[in-house]
């Protein structure tokens, strides 16, 4: 079930398209803001229910922080995040890491994510089968600090003792990732 909230008339003539899914409160102005549950939403969506309520092509910049892991389909979020964003555009992720004390205090969570979780969707993303309809391109990805930014830096240079070994012994907050649609 969509609901268009026509809170601001301007949101279809906006030059600069944003969204941002999964809002909650935290709204960006000037973003066409996506949420189920919050009031302040621009556009009332359950994420989880597809096909999203806007036209293929529609943002250059797309926000889903801390939203993701909420969702029953990650493959098919992904999909049709693809397939509203233009070619080209930014899509930033915050998502848990699977050993993160939060992915499990937060019962809605239904998935964690590692530092290669969403390299099926590269062109050569074929770590674990070709599961992937689209494409995406990794412009960065960090872990997310606790307390010392410098000390996961460092764990961000290495990230295959990180989630393998480290992350047992050091505490892991979350991994942001930026991906930039491919459509070519």
């Amino acid at each position: 079930m969509s609901q268009i909230q026509n809170r601001d008339e301007s949101i279809s003539s906006t030059p600069a398209r944003i969204a941002n899914l999964g809002s909650g409160e935290r709204i960006i102005a000037g973003a066409v803001n996506v949420d189920f549950f919050s009031r302040q939403a621009d556009v009332r969506h359950n994420l989880n229910q597809y096909p999203y309520p806007f036209p293929d092509n529609t943002f250059q910049l797309i926000h889903a922080w801390n939203v993701i892991e909420h969702l029953d389909d990650v493959i098919a979020a992904m999909q049709e995040i693809h397939r509203i964003g233009s070619d080209g555009c930014e899509v930033h992720i915050r998502v848990p890491h699977f050993r993160s004390a939060c992915l499990y205090e937060d019962l809605t969570h239904r998935h964690g994510f590692a530092w290669r979780s969403f390299d099926i969707f590269l062109e050569d993303g074929q770590i674990y089968g070709d599961y992937a309809k689209c494409r995406f391109e990794i412009v960065s990805r960090r872990y997310t600090p606790y307390l010392l930014p410098i000390l996961y830096r460092l764990l961000s240079s290495m990230p295959s003792l990180t989630d393998n070994l480290l992350s047992k012994y050091i505490p892991m907050a979350s991994i942001e990732f930026i991906l930039r649609i491919r459509k070519d």
